[in-house]
């Protein structure tokens, strides 16, 4: 490797190449003394080799990139302390499930802590059994989109109406008015199979009819979800969730959530709760907002 010929006050002493190969490592967090210990395998003379780190670190653009990737290390951190927690239990991590559970306790214990729940209700037993079965509902979507899972608002949908009128809420944990509970009827034709996505609202669904595997993942597997090929000691961890007619799950806002419908299943979701506060809402798409301005001079 070369270095630069002159070597100035603010100036690298390496070629474009091999600063780009410094800045990179940097920003992935590399130490000074190892990359110094690097570039001087590499030929540079020790003198040369601190310098060229100083200059890099010390370049407004790198300086800001380290700022901002320590701030998502940090993040990152946290949110693996969190997992650690999380599995720090007397037992292997599960989904709780409840066949009697009050609303007071479903908010203090799952809603407002970020956990997932399975409840048994009798709500389902308030929907006429001939509108709600998988082959009206099939024939009213129609039988084109009845051939994939699919998610429809049934207040929003002409073709839904009948089911709309006869959608009651699940009283003292969903909206008062059904309407307002924002719901959504959720279809899978059998052998139906759904990949992990994110919750960007806390939902609370209803199985109405069949059987639904859902796999879940914890919102603090953030880092071990954004890998496209994460090794098997890096892998995230997954929670197993069958659900039946008649039982509820929340899925909590920022869990990821994927399942299969081997008979084909019917659903509802409700989206707004029983409680003052509206449902809250991950943008995970949104765009950062700019650090503070620095002062001027």
């Amino acid at each position: 490797m070369r270095a630069s010929r002159e070597v100035e006050a603010g100036t690298s002493p390496l070629t474009p190449e091999w600063r780009r190969w410094l800045v990179e490592n940097l920003v992935r967090g590399a130490s000074a003394k190892e990359l110094v210990a690097s570039l001087e395998k590499a030929g540079v003379s020790a003198e040369q080799a601190r310098r060229a780190v100083e200059v890099e670190q010390e370049e407004p653009f790198v300086a800001g990139a380290l700022r901002a990737v320590g701030m998502q290390r940090k993040l990152e951190g946290l949110l693996d302390v969190y997992a650690e927690l999380f599995q720090q239990t007397d037992g292997p991590p599960r989904v709780d499930r409840h066949d009697a559970l009050t609303p007071a306790a479903f908010f203090e214990r799952y809603y407002f802590d970020n956990l997932p729940v399975v409840l048994r209700t009798e709500w389902s037993a308030s929907l006429e059994p001939e509108a709600w079965s998988p082959g009206n509902v099939a024939s009213l979507l129609g039988e084109r989109e009845a051939r994939h899972a699919c998610c429809v608002p049934p207040f929003e949908d002409s073709r839904l109406e009948a089911l709309a009128r006869g959608l009651t809420p699940l009283r003292g944990f969903t909206a008062e008015d059904a309407r307002a509970c924002e719901p959504r009827l959720w279809w899978e034709p059998p052998g139906a199979e759904v990949p992990l996505r994110a919750a960007r609202r806390n939902v609370l669904l209803a199985q109405v009819h069949g059987e639904r595997r859902l796999q879940l993942v914890p919102a603090f597997e953030l880092r071990r979800m954004a890998l496209a090929s994460p090794e098997p000691d890096d892998a995230p961890l997954r929670l197993d969730v069958t659900l039946s007619p008649g039982e509820c799950l929340l899925l909590p806002v920022g869990w990821w959530y994927g399942f299969s419908a081997p008979g084909g299943g019917v659903a509802v979701s409700f989206e707004a709760f029983a409680l003052p506060e509206p449902n809250v809402t991950w943008d995970a798409d949104a765009e950062p907002q700019p650090s503070p301005l620095p002062p001027r001079d």
